[in-house]
């Protein structure tokens, strides 16, 4: 699995949360995002969305689960509360990122694989003060499944490690102890 490290600014969006197995609430959230962007004929100036995924499946129960549809904020635009549309600042960082080709029903997989597997092997930890994020680079009205690219980021840290001693002074004295 290709795997790039970007670092992210915070980016200002729009949202709408969804509660539920991720497989159901990512499509309920995109739903109410997409009715909300058609009532104010905008969709067209989205170039990209953002989806966070707040909770470990492994951990929370799946009627728990919060996933959060997000657009960059759009200067004309303001939150809509009786619409469910919200506003927050996703979090900037380190991020281990997959670019993913092809159906997004493949991306919790994905997610998993890299959280597990990837980002250990390549001595980083995960941040778990972070969410994971996808960031949808098509719109899927005009773009085939086969077709639309995803990536999926997954926030790190590098590992703690102890630093070694550079101090000539500390060398020389092991020196003179052994010699």
């Amino acid at each position: 699995m290709r795997v790039t490290y970007r670092y992210m600014r915070p980016i200002a969006v729009f949202y709408t949360r969804a509660v539920g197995p991720y497989e159901t609430s990512a499509d309920q959230a995109w739903t109410t995002m997409a009715r909300w962007l058609d009532q104010h004929q905008v969709r067209k100036r989205v170039k990209q969305g953002y989806g966070i995924f707040r909770d470990n499946p492994r951990i929370t129960a799946p009627e728990l689960l919060r996933f959060d549809a997000c657009i960059p904020v759009l200067a004309d635009l303001d939150a809509d509360p009786a619409a469910g549309i919200a506003r927050q600042t996703l979090p900037g960082g380190a991020y281990a990122v997959h670019t993913h080709v092809g159906s997004y029903s493949e991306a919790g997989q994905l997610l998993s694989q890299l959280h597990r597997d990837v980002v250990p092997k390549r001595g980083l930890s995960v941040d778990y003060d972070r969410p994971f994020l996808a960031t949808y680079l098509n719109d899927p009205l005009v773009t085939r499944s086969v077709h639309r690219r995803t990536e999926l980021c997954i926030p790190v840290m590098p590992v703690q490690m102890a630093l070694s001693s550079n101090d000539d002074e500390e060398i020389e004295s092991a020196a003179r102890a052994v010699g």
